[in-house]
């Protein structure tokens, strides 16, 4: 991200708050010697020029960067604080991050910034002064870094708050230090999130949802391409007859052929031999969760080929010509599923798919509650039609309360509600993971992107753990990702009670037992 050498950028320009984006990227680059990468290389991504120039923009209340490892974001945080309190006086910025070293981070990019200022004789570092855990600058404005603790974030309010690898600090102490950003001094209150998304069920991940679904504040992802350095003819080949012995191919050619792969197309800081090295090093696991963000994948999941790249689509929606499957499994959490089973004929036989269109999860609520929400869903999704309800047989045998239960979701139209057929746990996951992944390679599971529940489900659902191994059963319990998982599995099973079949016509012949011994 640092300009190899400083010296040469471009002297002059004066001294003035940039008006523009062109005027802003500008001095960055003559009076820091910051190179910030401006286009995006990933779809869906953001560039990293975009949340830089937001910030000092607009300024929005709450905002949300999403990273790699290593990609700049503690040190671009820490370029918009300095940018922030250069030309703002009286601005006050706290930084918190996961662990008192979290915090310095951004104050330690902070000084380097400063460092590479006075390298390029622009003199910014003569405007602050300095400390241990604050800078102080000359027109007022104030930085300081907050150790991780309750006590340490009910200091006085600030505009603004610095919040750095949010999914890794302490849920209280987070919420605590929200309420130090505040309007003050005429400036606006800011509260700027980073991290990388480590956390299933984590901060990270609730925060990309509201902010995807309400709009009501930015957030910004980027991937290690959208900072990787620019992949030379020497490294690739002319004709990228080098890329095959590349350990990074697979991720960096990832479209057709006739397209420019990413390294080529990328314009950033972060060494294509250190990104070589981390593919090498790490499991595959790690290395899209933390390097190319696709979000995290734990240790010991039931269904590690769950991929919302293929699992997720629009093509899951309601068809009309097809009857609806709901199933409801009940309980302090009740969760639920809106399926239909698909079948298309193909050159090898026919292939039938499940499709998941709408999901339900409710906690602590009434049968009453939760009947009459999934009438709602089914009226406003499939034209209130559900020909095949299917609830869980071991409610009866429970107490006598999951009897009046399903009497209870009958009463309200949701009729007649059938017991899925029983059977193992391990039987019924093992139906799930033969549509997820099917020995061909091909996925007869799709899941609509309004199911939120059921996906987090599908992406958090574990084995138990014993004595440090992990067991061919699934933790019990891990609410609410059993409920929905629960649901699609008893769905499933009612289908398909003896497991999947080949179809008839794919049927051996019967022979006299004389023909073939």
């Amino acid at each position: 991200m640092l300009v190899d050498d400083v010296v040469n950028c471009p002297k002059g320009g004066d001294d003035a708050r940039p008006l523009d984006e062109e005027a802003l990227y500008k001095w960055i680059v003559e009076n820091t010697g910051i190179k910030i990468a401006r286009t995006s290389v990933c779809e869906g991504h953001s560039p990293v020029w975009a949340f830089v120039r937001d910030l000092f923009f607009n300024r929005p209340n709450l905002s949300l960067i999403v990273g790699p490892r290593g990609g700049g974001k503690s040190f671009l945080s820490a370029l918009d604080t300095h940018l922030m309190s250069r030309w703002n006086p009286r601005y006050g910025t706290r930084i918190l991050g996961a662990s008192r070293a979290q915090s310095e981070q951004v104050y330690a990019g902070l000084r380097e910034i400063l460092e590479g200022s006075e390298l390029l004789g622009r003199g910014d570092m003569d405007r602050v002064k300095m400390l241990r855990d604050r800078a102080r600058y000359e027109n007022g404005s104030d930085v300081a870094i907050l150790a991780a603790s309750s006590r340490s974030v009910r200091g006085p309010h600030v505009p603004c708050l610095k919040l750095d690898e949010v999914d890794e600090i302490d849920s209280d102490c987070r919420e605590a230090a929200m309420g130090m950003s505040m309007n003050k001094h005429g400036h606006k209150a800011s509260v700027v999130m980073t991290s990388t998304w480590h956390r299933l069920g984590g901060p990270v991940g609730q925060l990309l949802d509201r902010s995807r679904e309400g709009n009501t504040f930015p957030s910004y992802t980027f991937c290690v391409f959208e900072v990787l350095e620019r992949c030379t003819d020497e490294r690739s080949g002319p004709n990228l007859e080098h890329c095959p012995s590349c350990p990074l191919m697979t991720h960096c050619h990832d479209r057709p052929p006739w397209q420019t792969p990413k390294a080529k197309r990328s314009d950033g800081h972060y060494s294509i031999d250190s990104l070589v090295q981390k593919v090498v090093a790490t499991s595959k696991r790690t290395f899209e969760a933390d390097y190319l963000c696709k979000g995290p994948k734990a240790d010991g999941l039931w269904f590690p080929a769950f991929d919302p790249d293929r699992h997720v689509s629009e093509l899951a929606e309601y068809d009309p010509h097809l009857p609806v499957h709901l199933a409801v499994d009940s309980g302090v959490f009740t969760g639920a599923v809106f399926f239909q089973k698909t079948q298309a004929y193909t050159p090898t036989g026919m292939v039938e798919s499940i499709h998941v269109f709408a999901d339900h999860l409710m906690e602590a609520q009434s049968v009453e509650v939760n009947a009459r929400t999934l009438r709602d869903i089914a009226g406003s999704l499939c034209q209130g039609k559900m020909q095949h309800i299917w609830a869980d047989p071991a409610g009866s045998y429970r107490n006598t309360i999951a009897v009046t239960a399903t009497s209870i979701y009958e009463n309200h139209g949701l009729k007649p509600m059938n017991p899925w057929p029983g059977g193992s746990v391990n039987d019924g996951l093992t139906l799930v993971e033969s549509f997820m992944d099917a020995a061909d390679g091909k996925s007869r599971l799709l899941i609509h992107p309004r199911c939120k529940n059921l996906i987090s489900a599908l992406r958090s659902y574990r084995r138990a753990k014993r004595a440090g191994q992990w067991m061919d059963y699934p933790e019990d319990p891990q609410h609410p990702h059993e409920d929905l998982v629960d649901a699609l599995r008893g769905g499933l099973r009612a289908i398909y009670p003896e497991g999947r079949k080949p179809p008839a016509s794919d049927k051996l012949p019967r022979v006299a037992a004389r023909q073939v011994f």
